[in-house]
Parts: C-alpha cells; structure tokens; sequence
C-alpha cells in the first residue's frame, strides 16, 4: 500500500462531539448523511425531528445495556453482510450516560462492593472501561459516518479549586484513551453574532480543550472555529485530494 492511493473525500467521518449541555452536539449529529441509525441514551430524539433516523431507547438499568449490546451486535452483523449498509451515519447519544448502564451493568455481574456501598475501583471501573472501550472500538468499524457524542468534564485541584484540565465525561483512562481512537475530536460551544447566539465547533488544541482533526491536515482546511454542520464541514474539506 501506498499513502499517495489515499482518497480522503471518500472516507467516513469518525467523529468525537464532546461539550457542555445545550451547545449542539446532537444538533451536529442530526446534520450527518441519512438514512442513519441513533443509539439513544439520553432521549434526544426531538434534535433529530424532521430527519431520517431510526433510533432507539434504552432503560435505566443493566437492562439498558444488554439492549445496547443487542443493538450493537445487530449493526456489526448488517455490516458483515453480503449487501450495502443499510445507514450512511450512526450516532452514540451519549456516552454518559451509556456508561452509567455499563455501571448498573457491572454491579449486576459482580457483587463486591466498598464499605460505603458503592463500586469497587479495581473490579467494576475496570469492567466499564473494558465493556465501553470494546464497542466503541466496533462501532468505529462500521462502514459508515460515526458520531460519539460525550459531555465534558472539568478536574478541579481538591484544595485550592482551581481548574487542572478539561476532558470528556469517561471512566479512568477512557477519558484519553477514546479520543484517540478518532480522527476528529471537536468540541461544542456557542457565540452570540448580531444579537443572535450561533453553535460552533472547535477544531483545535485551545486552552484546556483538546480538539483536533486528521482531515485538516497539514493545509489546515478547517478553521480553528467553524459551522457545526455536516455540510459546512465537507465544504471546507473539498480541497482534499
């Protein structure tokens, strides 16, 4: 293989949205190719209104995961089949509260506990990193767009409450660990222009955010803070050769 073969136009987009609630993650994700597939954890379906995703609900309990890895298992088996898949995008919304069920899923399967009551570090944190990290890994093999949606969370010094960094919402290492999977990691916010507040994506390292884009390249095709559109995002990307 030769790198000069390399058509980047027809990859898929592998993207990780990450933000604060209410910044337009899902609106983002609800801008992608369809007909497209939404794994719906958090009830979002209304961004989505208008538009052709299929989608489903998952219960607030270890029952909610086992369903996920039902539906998961469904897509990786329509994508080993011998036609077309049947979606251009999937969408994870979100990956919080996908892995509280990976939690609720943990403590399930395994009854140790703290003296508190709670999960155990070293039994069922390491059980959510290994349930979670394990779809995503085939969900990111699907041969279609993939959007990861996931909040932010920001890690305060315990003494002095100052702000040390900002990272996705995600158990232990998976909060590294994850972005890198992905070409794109863009991270959500809005601007106010002309009286009116726009949604925007950031595309590169600012501050404690840690966005990113393969795509952008050496030529920086995207700007550091663009559109969050789909179509928007092709458009700065039709350069590529």
């Amino acid at each position: 293989m030769n790198s000069k073969e390399v058509n980047l136009q027809k990859k898929f987009v592998k993207v990780f949205v990450v933000g604060d609630p209410g910044t337009g993650k899902s609106i983002f994700a609800s801008t992608f190719p369809t007909p497209a597939y939404l794994l719906n954890f958090d009830n979002t379906e209304i961004s989505y209104a208008g538009r052709d995703f299929e989608y489903e609900n998952f219960d607030t309990s270890p029952k909610g995961w086992i369903q996920s890895e039902k539906e998961i298992k469904m897509l990786c088996k329509l994508a080993k089949e011998d036609k077309p898949f049947p979606y251009k995008t999937v969408v994870l919304d979100s990956t919080t509260s996908w892995t509280d069920l990976a939690m609720e899923r943990s403590l399930q399967l395994d009854p140790k506990r703290s003296p508190t009551g709670g999960p155990l570090w070293n039994v069922h944190y390491g059980m959510v990193k290994n349930l979670v990290e394990g779809y995503i890994r085939k969900l990111l093999e699907l041969p279609c767009n993939f959007v990861l949606i996931g909040h932010m969370d920001r890690i305060l010094d315990s003494d002095t409450g100052a702000l040390l960094s900002i990272v996705p919402m995600l158990t232990g290492q998976l909060s590294i660990k994850v972005p890198s999977y992905f070409d794109e990691v863009y991270y959500t916010d809005t601007r106010k222009r002309n009286g009116n507040t726009q949604f925007i994506l950031r595309t590169i390292p600012s501050g404690y955010l840690k966005a990113r884009s393969r795509l952008s390249g050496k030529k920086r095709l995207l700007p550091d803070i663009m559109e969050n559109d789909y179509n928007k995002l092709l458009s700065y990307l039709q350069n590529i050769k």
